[in-house]
């Protein structure tokens, strides 16, 4: 991620108390301030009615991301993520952003803090295990199903939105309706190959209806197409305000954070193509496997599948009851 300045270089070590505070430049009901700490660590707090400070108790910190509630001598809580490494001080300051962001449309600070401590175990996740940008392969494959919650899930198929997409929490299926009996596989594939990898037993065996769903595409020689960046800002312009902070967490979980990076690499995709996973559709499951083999990586070539191939609409006309 390329360098920006953070507020926190600007920001001196407090002379009294434990904080030194700069409010955020932003137009919002909520009290949002930059913060840096006695001990160094810096980050970012919302000022809470003291009596709410109760409600924050559960949200516990770890080696690289703490919490921070200090009470003032006004009777105001602030309630504070902070971090102690350089290092991380850049994405960190995006995911700061982000999280007050996600918290514009919260009318309580009941549900701020009910994001807030949502997002905090999204970035311990990430902290803990460490970054790692993702692959252009990793990138084509988000895209893939970013294009598919935008362009069918949101609009054709569920009603859930956003919480739908449930591949970046570990799911089987990327998307997931239990309500309409429905799961959707996305995968990736390039435009000169007919071949897509299954990555378990599990992604091809669910319970009630099962479509896979694949879209081709490639990194663009020529500049053409759509960055990842690009890509991921058009799909938050179209969801619900109510459902952006849903939205971030499950990108953080995709281990997306916005960099730089991404603007390097454009892709193009096609047209997506849809099989009904039924019946003798040739795949490996729970139910065909010797229960001595615990892990299973296998392609599927498209050319040999056409019986099983439908119409996406054969799933993507919303029913309204």
């Amino acid at each position: 991620m390329s360098s920006i300045e953070t507020p926190w270089t600007k920001m001196a070590l407090p002379k009294t108390g434990v904080l030194t505070t700069l409010r955020l430049g932003l137009e919002s009901t909520n009290a949002w301030y930059w913060i840096r700490c006695k001990d160094g660590q810096f980050g970012v707090a919302i000022q809470l009615p003291a009596g709410d400070a109760d409600s924050t108790e559960s949200i516990r910190g770890t080696s690289k991301l703490n919490i921070v509630r200090v009470n003032d001598s006004n009777g105001e809580h602030y309630l504070g993520v902070v971090i102690g490494s350089s290092e991380l001080a850049t994405v960190f300051y995006r995911l700061c952003l982000d999280l007050v962001s996600a918290c514009q449309c919260s009318t309580s600070s009941n549900q701020i803090v009910a994001i807030l401590k949502r997002r905090v175990i999204a970035w311990q996740r990430l902290f803990e295990k460490g970054r790692q940008k993702l692959t252009p392969e990793e990138c084509l494959g988000l895209i893939s199903e970013l294009k598919f919650l935008r362009e069918y899930w949101v609009p054709k198929v569920s009603t859930n939105g956003v919480l739908g997409w449930q591949g970046p929490m570990g799911a089987p299926q990327d998307f997931c309706d239990e309500s309409i009996d429905l799961s959707v596989e996305i995968k990736s594939y390039a435009f000169d190959s007919s071949i897509v990898k299954i990555s378990s037993p599990e992604q091809l065996c669910a319970k009630g209806r099962l479509f896979l769903t694949v879209y081709p595409g490639a990194i663009s020689s020529y500049g053409n197409g759509v960055t990842l960046n690009e890509f991921v800002e058009e799909t938050r312009n179209m969801i619900s305000l109510s459902q952006y902070a849903i939205f971030d967490e499950l990108l953080l979980s995709a281990r997306y954070i916005k960099d730089d990076c991404y603007d390097e690499l454009y892709f193009e995709l096609g047209d997506p193509r849809v099989y009904r996973i039924e019946g003798d559709f040739p795949r490996l499951t729970g139910d065909n496997l010797p229960s001595a083999i615990n892990r299973v990586r296998y392609d599927i070539d498209l050319s040999l599948v056409a019986d099983w191939e439908c119409s996406i609409s054969e799933f993507s006309e919303r029913v309204v009851g």
